[in-house]
């Protein structure tokens, strides 16, 4: 289920123990996000074609905390916020920082879906989304 920009700033200032109403970390929220977006991009779309579900043709791209990502559930509720934690943290806190880029790192690895060369060529044959 998609999530707005907003949704996923505030799970990520949860995972750091950041208060929701915190203004702290605005100015950075959508420049990391996007990187974010991009570093899981094709993990994601490993998961969605391991689901049967077709792959995103392009990296989503937010420009607004109104604007909604369309990313798998495991991505959007743990990875995401995990990875966008240690960015926020890499210039206030290099131990949380480290704590939170590794724990961000074994989330990536631990959820990687590996899928056939056939499955691939499947969704690349069939309709696009």
């Amino acid at each position: 289920m998609p999530k707005t920009v907003n949704e996923i700033y505030s799970d990520t200032k949860g995972k750091f123990f950041e208060k929701t109403s915190s203004t702290i970390y605005d100015s950075y929220l959508i420049a990391n996000l996007n990187r974010v977006l991009i570093e899981c991009f094709n993990e994601n779309n490993m998961e969605r074609m391991f689901n049967g579900i077709a792959p995103l043709k392009e990296v989503p791209y937010v420009q607004s905390t109104n604007d909604e990502v369309v990313y798998e559930d495991v991505y959007l509720n743990e990875i995401i916020p995990l990875g966008l934690a240690a960015y926020f943290l890499i210039d206030d806190d290099l131990n949380k920082y480290s704590i939170y880029i590794t724990d961000y790192k074994n989330a990536r690895i631990m959820n990687q879906k590996m899928v056939s060369q056939e499955v691939i060529d499947g969704f690349a044959t069939s309709t696009e989304v």
